[in-house]
């Protein structure tokens, strides 16, 4: 399903979950938009609008990897002899060859290592588990674990650790019921979803 649908499905839940409890204009914003980002986490296994959003364009790195590999290489050519013009002009055409090799996947990899390290120097429990999270999204199929229970599961610890964290009444209950607003969207009930998700990994590969 289309991630704006997720979104808009997302953002009615928070609105949901803080008009059961009667909470106030600002905090309702705050769970909606809180329903939204979490509506859109299972879609970090593939190059969607929010893995861009926290992870360095992969284009940017490549731009920036062959740039350096030309520079590389001119200044060997130009400015340097013997052995050090060949080592030179050998690391500007390996920066060239593995630029193509940078994936928004890596990026997205990269970027839940940081949060990860950034989380341990933190002390913060639900960041570093985010990060871990995001890595794994990186390493693995669309429509796999970030769209089973297993995913599910690991949210909702990180969800967990949201709410005993920042204390705001309906913060865990928006995070994990736009989490699962998605696995829902994407089953194969829902009109033009004929691939499905396999919510029961890794215990059966069947899509539902």
């Amino acid at each position: 399903m289309d991630g704006k649908i997720h979104a808009v499905i997302g953002a009615g839940t928070g609105v949901t979950v803080a008009q059961s409890i009667g909470m106030e204009p600002v905090e309702t914003a705050v769970l909606m938009t809180t329903g939204i980002i979490a509506a859109l986490v299972p879609d970090l296994d593939t190059a969607g609008k929010l893995a861009n959003r926290i992870s360095l364009s992969h284009k940017m790195i490549q731009g920036f990897v062959r740039t350096t590999g030309i520079i590389t290489g001119a200044y060997a050519w130009f400015g340097l002899s013997g052995y050090a013009m060949y080592i030179g002009l050998a690391l500007g055409v390996f920066l060239l060859l593995i630029a193509p090799k940078f994936s928004q996947k890596l990026m997205l990899f990269v970027s839940g290592a940081a949060i990860i390290a950034a989380g341990v120097a933190m002390m913060e429990i639900w960041v570093w588990l985010t990060g871990v999270y995001v890595a794994i999204a990186a390493l693995v199929a669309h429509r796999s674990y970030t769209h089973s229970l297993v995913g599910l599961l690991f949210f909702a610890i990180i969800a967990f650790y949201i709410q005993e964290r920042f204390a705001m009444e309906g913060l865990f209950w928006t995070l994990v019921l736009a989490y699962a607003s998605h696995l829902l969207a994407d089953m194969r009930f829902v009109p033009g979803n004929k691939r499905g998700i396999k919510l029961f990994l890794p215990f059966s590969q069947k899509g539902i």
